[in-house]
């Protein structure tokens, strides 16, 4: 425990001197693959209010967060109902500006680039991530868009790297309160479609996912991992999904 806080304290005081001594002289230089530059992307459009993909051959597909947002969740409903609309939007508005920005240092954090925030509350977070994204390397892209012919469905995934040397669909979350399992169902689905994505547009397989998960109330960072031997399970219940909510899908 001393450990972890000794390490939480040191680098809060090395990213609030915006990094300039620690870039010098520790900052992991990552390497960026250039294997796969020339494949080609789908481009992010708003139609109707919902966001689509337009591949190249101009066919127009659903974003897989707007896919896996639309499903039900009784949970979130309850806490609704529990806190009053104004303060779950307060909070949920608050998470996702937190989440954006701890996610931004993130990308620029892998990209090379220099470190600053004035939000320490987001220097905080980023700095629990900031020791397991030096497990990343040979970077092939981050906020890459992909597509998929086969399940008509388009999404933009955080990373595509090796992690510890394997090669990795590669996830960046915040959460206030740790993560069960059983609650990260569409984390999985929507990393899983990344691999099966990249795959067909690519011929290269990742051999796993990695979603990695700051926790806002402790020092904790989450960890979970999957191989590909579950793809198939992970597909499924994407397709279940879009058969029982055909409208989601739909594109006028």
């Amino acid at each position: 425990m001393f450990y972890r806080i000794f390490c939480y304290v040191y680098w809060n005081i090395i990213l609030n001197f915006e990094c300039s001594f620690f870039d010098f002289y520790y900052m992991k230089k990552f390497i960026h693959t250039t294997d796969f530059e020339n494949f080609q992307i789908p481009v992010r459009q708003i139609i109707d209010g919902k966001r689509v993909y337009i591949t190249p051959a101009g066919s127009v597909y659903p974003s897989i967060t707007t896919i896996l947002g639309s499903q039900p969740k009784l949970g979130l409903v309850e806490w609704r109902k529990r806190v009053g609309e104004e303060e779950a939007n307060k909070v949920m508005k608050e998470s996702s500006s937190l989440g954006t920005a701890v996610h931004d240092l993130c990308e620029k954090y892998l990209y090379n680039y220099e470190l600053k925030s004035d939000n320490d509350e987001v220097v905080s977070v980023f700095n629990r991530l900031r020791f397991l994204l030096g497990n990343i390397n040979n970077i092939i892209g981050l906020e890459i868009p992909l597509y998929s012919d086969q399940l008509k469905v388009a999404g933009t995934t955080d990373c595509i790297a090796e992690y510890n040397g394997v090669l990795s669909v590669i996830d960046f979350k915040t959460s206030r309160k740790p993560k069960k399992e059983e609650w990260i169902e569409d984390y999985y689905i929507q990393a899983f479609f990344y691999s099966m994505a990249f795959f067909e547009m690519t011929g290269a397989m990742p051999e796993q996912i990695v979603i990695l998960i700051a926790v806002r109330n402790s020092f904790e960072v989450q960890v979970f991992k999957k191989s590909m031997s579950e793809v198939d399970y992970y597909i499924d219940k994407l397709i279940n999904i879009m058969k029982k909510e055909p409208q989601i899908v739909q594109i006028t």
